[in-house]
């Protein structure tokens, strides 16, 4: 896999991209027509996005979104990193109107995808809530995620959603909805109150199901150190808000992004007539820190800082989910990790040669620090099974590393390594639902 930049052609523009491109029939995105949002592009003239951050003020009707950056005044992308088991793209923007004007005055929210070999990526979004000015008010809401389909000019969704029920959520715990078209709701509505079992759900996986296509998805561990919410507005129940978009008359099949610049409306421009005709995007449900839905409603501002963890990506043609939610749990409960201590070294919990510092959610990794030889031996033992790990070892000078799996050497495509800097990643192929030794040792060494 490679992350690397390009000028891309996408329903009849052309323009500068970042593109990550994994051995997988979909890749990421990240294009000046769509204002460098992160996007899967899934083939046939079909992208899928997670969204962004977003705001509304109680003062007017805009939305304060990097999409009404047409002039691209602050919408910037960044290759961090690019190699075979890891690629990492930054994406910068600021929260404005139609018109320009940035919510607060300086409102803005960073993302870096890690994407590895599987075609699946953390989506991290950070959020400054602006302090400049007071322009905007009070926010109606803090909103962090959406699924949303994207379909070129001569593509229309009604072409390729999977019928009767397009988008399926599914609960981690043995529960899935599956969601009709057109969607159940008249107006923008809470989705609990057409299905309140997902006020208990431990998590949220969701897809959208497609013809032919791969299906792209949104994971959500509902975890405050994950994913920081307020409690729903709605129900009062223990999740975040999720907006299930209204299904009278197709309306929400909208035509002001991507691939446009117009500039000259209020909040979303329905497709309409020119469905098919000119490139649209088509919302199922979006997730909220927190929605004002009456006067009485409480929406605090996130701290500057505030960070959201999601997985995005797309699932094989012919999958049932199944394999999503084991993914979810993989991520949500990593395992145990066991350090290997070197003879006569001490056994002590916090010092040593080869340090445990932890997993990081941000980049879907066990990370070491190590100190000296080439050389990092230790057992995982999971609670839940574990997809694909990756280990992340700092402080590593070999260029390249031997990777053993209980003793074997690891075949060819069973895993993939790139050295940055003094960091060295490690992404494994597989499924590994008991206790395993990994050994990693610098090629120049032998084993």
């Amino acid at each position: 896999m490679r992350a690397y930049e390009t000028q891309l052609e996408f329903s009849g523009k052309r323009g500068h991209a970042v593109v990550v491109a994994c051995d997988k029939p979909w890749r990421f995105v990240f294009w000046d027509k769509a204002q460098y949002v992160g996007c899967v592009d899934l083939g046939g003239g079909v992208w899928f996005t997670s969204e962004w951050c977003e705001t509304n003020s109680p003062n007017d009707q805009h939305c304060y979104e990097p999409i009404m950056d047409k002039q691209l005044r602050w919408s910037r992308v960044q290759i961090l990193e690019s190699g075979p088991a890891r690629a990492r793209v930054k994406w910068s923007y600021a929260l404005c109107d139609m018109r320009y004007r940035i919510f607060h005055g300086d409102t803005r929210a960073e993302e870096v995808y890690t994407v590895y070999p599987d075609g699946i990526a953390v989506r991290e979004v950070v959020l400054w809530p602006g302090t400049a000015n007071s322009h905007g008010g009070n926010a109606n809401l803090w909103q962090v995620a959406e699924w949303i389909l994207i379909n070129a000019a001569g593509s229309s969704p009604l072409n390729v959603l999977q019928m009767p029920a397009p988008f399926t959520l599914w609960s981690g715990a043995g529960e899935r909805i599956d969601v009709p078209w057109p969607l159940p709701a008249d107006d923008f509505e809470p989705f609990c109150s057409h299905y309140p079992q997902v006020a208990h759900w431990p998590m949220y996986v969701g897809r959208v199901n497609l013809k032919g296509l791969p299906n792209p998805f949104i994971i959500i561990c509902k975890n405050q150190a994950l994913f920081p919410y307020r409690p729903c507005c709605s129900c009062k129940g223990d999740h975040p808000y999720f907006n299930l978009f209204p299904g009278r008359n197709l309306y929400n099949i909208y035509k002001h992004w991507p691939v446009t610049d117009m500039e000259d409306f209020i909040e979303w421009v329905p497709a309409g007539d020119d469905l098919g005709k000119v490139a649209t995007h088509t919302s199922f449900m979006d997730v909220n820190y927190a929605l004002r839905r009456s006067g009485s409603d409480y929406i605090p501002t996130p701290d500057p800082g505030t960070t959201w963890y999601l997985l995005v990506g797309a699932s094989e043609k012919g999958t049932d989910g199944a394999e999503l939610e084991e993914l979810a749990h993989s991520y949500s409960r990593p395992a145990r990790i066991a350090l290997h201590r070197d003879p006569g070294e001490p056994e002590e919990l916090h010092r040593g040669r080869v340090l445990f510092e932890g997993y990081d959610f941000a980049l879907r990794a066990y990370t070491i620090r190590k100190q000296g030889e080439d050389r990092v031996r230790l057992r995982m033992v999971p609670e839940v099974p574990q997809v694909n790990p990756v280990f992340l070892i700092n402080g590593w000078s070999s260029p390249s590393v031997g990777v053993r799996i209980d003793g074997r050497e690891a075949a060819r495509g069973e895993c993939y390594a790139q050295v940055h800097g003094h960091d060295l990643t490690i992404w494994i192929r597989g499924r590994f639902d008991r206790e395993t030794g990994f050994e990693f040792l610098g090629k120049e060494a032998m084993w």
